[in-house]
């Protein structure tokens, strides 16, 4: 019985050892093909994807004054003095994929819309991820701007809407900010000469 133990404490050794050394072997082979170069993945065409966004974004914005204004509430003008102000004073650059063009509109399109995220990212044909990404960088530079194009608002009523029976019950000046408990409500209104106001509603 002495003997038979010792056998089998043997071969037990010996497989142990074998199986061992045909792991090391196979690691060892595994790490020489990963030296070797290979094909990377290829996730699609992304010239184009790119060319259909921008094809997109030239439809919406190109294609006529009113489109542009019902899509971004901006005729094509401002639209281009918008963008290009930001990329001359270097608040927003060019990257990779995406233009300072689609950043604003993106931005724009929001905004202007009261838009959630999701339904921009289908829109634009982006992730979420990206749109709230471009979102918060042009919101900091137009934060950027505050001092030259947002005026805090008057709290009183300008003098043209005050008597008018067609705007006093729309265009009545009323600052009552208050801050929710999870969210600061942002409010966008317009007065008579067109300049932005920013509310905290």
């Amino acid at each position: 019985m002495d003997k038979r133990k010792k056998l089998l404490t043997y071969m037990a050794a010996a497989r142990m050892l074998l199986s061992m050394m045909v792991v090391v072997i196979h690691h060892h082979s595994r790490k020489r093909k990963r030296g070797t170069p290979r094909e990377r993945i290829s996730y699609g065409p992304v010239d184009e994807r790119d060319r259909m966004r921008l094809e997109y974004l030239e439809n919406k914005i190109g294609k006529n004054v009113v489109t542009c204004v019902n899509m971004l509430r901006l005729s094509k003008a401002s639209f281009f003095h918008f963008y290009k102000l930001f990329r001359d004073r270097g608040l927003l650059q060019d990257t990779i994929h995406m233009c300072v063009e689609q950043q604003v509109a993106m931005f724009l399109n929001t905004v202007g819309h009261n838009l959630k995220n999701r339904v921009v990212a289908t829109n634009f044909d982006r992730s979420g991820e990206t749109v709230s990404r471009y979102f918060n960088k042009v919101l900091h530079a137009v934060g950027e701007l505050r001092n030259e194009f947002i005026r805090p608002p008057s709290p009183s009523t300008p003098t043209k809407i005050l008597g008018n029976l067609r705007w006093d019950p729309y265009l009545r000046c009323e600052v009552q900010p208050y801050i929710n408990f999870f969210f600061i409500n942002l409010k966008v209104t317009c007065n008579l000469s067109w300049c932005l106001v920013f509310v905290i509603k």
